[in-house]
């Protein structure tokens, strides 16, 4: 492929910049936030934030990041994505809207904070739409700024409420603030859509049927924010907001794992079905992936003594709970090429069937150790989880390149034809 590792390594740093930045910039605004109210009222209000961030992409079900490796492949085109994505907002946002309103009132520490914290779901989902328009017509460079430029206004708009005495208040404010930034600058770089047609109910059903397995896919990712309502179900607030500070610093490792995934779907899809140039692609992918664990390594030494520095001795504990998650950070970065290997040859079921497998493992695990032994022992769960993962997808990685399967066009979204030049 032209350009090789040198052009796959810049887009892999591309992506992983503004991730990893963006996610510096969210864990800043938690430790600013965290600075202004006690762990217990962290606690509540990671949990209503957590049950948007990963509402919104149980809603979105894979759809977007199906439609970019589809877009990347020449068998959608950018139009028809978009018109599947504005075809299916009405109902996403209202379904989101619901679920953020009945957390808020279950777990948010008083109403002002549950109004805003209502919004986080909408706005993640809204926000990773426009982002994942911008990468199908391969707009990376839009993308970040909108995503960046995002997670500062909420940084901005943490410092400003906590200054005038809003801290309670300040956090609630900060989240879904960052993530409805990013979609309006996102929606400004995508320009108008034109001319639009309409997309049947069973258009849009047809493209979530292909897309299940970038959903639980893309669950694994989330599984950390879904493990946030979990420790805090099991172990109380406290625990909970111990265990949300460890893992929302620990966001960027995260994310530099998922970028690798951001960049090999699109990437794999181009090299075609020539079965000798998919594998040196493959093995590419693979050694990336390798060599990007060095950084939550490194961390996972230097976060217990650094963290309470940041956020006070209340969240000493917090330091430790990094240290585990990081090590579950070095396991996401090695189950990210196995996912996007077999989706690109064309075995979506065995990502869907692992990582619901995992996260079934994992989120039990991290409910019951959290009822066990609070915030640190909750973060051995999404451990467990990982692994779990891991086994499965590596499994079906080798079995699916020893046998040369190759991925067939898919049906349903994927039957228009490539755009036009």
């Amino acid at each position: 492929m032209k350009g090789g590792l040198a052009l796959f390594l810049g887009r892999v740093g591309g992506v992983a910049g503004a991730l990893v930045l963006g996610q510096v910039v969210l864990g800043l605004t938690f430790v600013v936030g965290a600075r202004t109210m006690t762990p217990a009222t962290l606690g509540l209000i990671a949990t209503c934030a957590a049950i948007g961030q990963v509402a919104a992409t149980v809603v979105d079900f894979g759809l977007i990041n199906y439609l970019v490796r589809e877009t990347a492949s020449g068998r959608v085109t950018s139009a028809h994505a978009r018109a599947l994505t504005a075809a299916k907002r009405p109902w996403a946002l209202a379904a989101l809207l619901v679920v953020g309103g009945a957390s808020s009132v279950l777990f948010a520490p008083d109403p002002v904070a549950g109004l805003l914290l209502t919004f986080v779901g909408a706005g993640v989902w809204e926000a990773q739409n426009a982002n994942g328009l911008l990468r199908a017509q391969e707009r990376f460079g839009k993308a970040s700024t909108g995503q960046i430029l995002g997670r500062v206004g909420g940084l901005v708009a943490v410092v400003v409420l906590a200054l005038v005495g809003a801290g309670d208040a300040s956090l609630a404010t900060a989240i879904p603030l960052s993530f409805v930034l990013e979609a309006v600058l996102d929606r400004v770089f995508l320009g108008r859509a034109g001319t639009r047609r309409r997309e049947g109910r069973g258009e849009i059903v047809a493209a979530h049927r292909e897309s299940v397995g970038f959903g639980l896919a893309t669950l694994a990712v989330s599984a950390q924010q879904l493990d946030t309502p979990l420790a805090t179900a099991g172990g109380g607030a406290y625990e909970g907001g111990l265990y949300a500070a460890g893992g929302r610093l620990i966001g960027p490792l995260n994310f530099l794992a998922n970028s690798v995934g951001l960049v090999a779907g699109p990437w794999l899809a181009r090299a075609g079905t020539d079965p000798a140039a998919l594998r040196v692609e493959e093995r590419r992918v693979l050694r990336v992936s390798v060599a990007l664990c060095v950084a939550p390594l490194l961390l996972a030494v230097v976060g217990p003594p650094l963290i309470p520095l940041l956020l006070g001795a209340e969240y000493e504990s917090s330091g430790t709970v990094f240290a585990v998650l990081a090590v579950g950070a070095v396991i996401v970065t090695l189950n990210q090429p196995f996912a996007v290997i077999l989706q690109n040859r064309g075995r979506p079921q065995v990502v869907a069937v692992g990582i619901a497998i995992g996260l079934g493992v994992g989120l039990v695990a991290t409910f019951v150790l959290a009822s066990l032994g609070g915030a640190v022992w909750a973060a051995v769960g999404y451990v467990i989880s990982q692994l779990v993962i891991f086994v499965f997808l590596g499994l079906g990685a080798r079995r699916v390149r020893r046998d040369g399967v190759m991925a067939t066009p898919t049906a349903g979204a994927a039957s228009e034809g490539p755009e036009p030049s």
